[in-house]
């Protein structure tokens, strides 16, 4: 009993110490985007389909670092992907730069997740994806701001070599 009391009272502890150093802002978002998907059709043949990719994410950013947690789909001749990914971006200016009252923060990052990829016979296969970003975020205003960036994914989906994409997202920040 003492045991768990005590474990209780250092998480409690611990838990209240790490909100007051790692306190973050929450945000959700919309995001949408113009992408490429380099797939190999039923007849072994090399295809590229372009198209708008639109997504919902949910995430938390401090100065330094932004998680989050995403979810995407396209739609385009008889092709369609559902992808859902876990990105970690890193702010590349540790301080801000504020011009106009508006910051600006460049970001690097990388993300892992899901994938579901339907061809035209309507087959559909899973698999994993992973690949990098890169883009900036503009701030102007408290609770809202803007992000632009290019996002590069890889699959282990035998038929979807890679995709690929420019990506235009607006969080409100809680």
């Amino acid at each position: 009993m003492f045991n768990k009391l005590s474990l209780i009272t250092i998480l409690l502890s611990s838990s209240i110490y790490a909100k007051d150093s790692f306190s973050s802002e929450r945000f959700l978002g919309i995001e949408a985007g113009y992408g490429t998907i380099k797939a190999t059709s039923v007849i072994e043949d090399s295809t590229e389909q372009q198209g708008v990719e639109f997504g919902f994410r949910l995430g938390a950013q401090n100065e330094e670092w932004r998680t989050t947690i995403s979810t995407h789909y396209f739609n385009k001749k008889h092709q369609s992907y559902l992808k859902t990914m876990l990105q970690f971006d890193r702010f590349v200016w540790a301080s801000n730069y504020e011009t106009d009252n508006i910051i600006f923060r460049p970001y690097i990052g990388a993300h892992v997740g899901w994938v579901n990829y339907k061809n035209e016979l309507n087959q559909a296969t899973n698999g994993f994806i992973y690949g990098g970003q890169a883009g900036i975020t503009l701030n102007v205003l408290r609770e809202v701001d803007f992000d632009f960036g290019y996002r590069y994914s890889l699959s282990d989906v035998s038929r979807v070599s890679d995709i690929g994409g420019f990506v235009f997202g607006v969080n409100y920040l809680y």
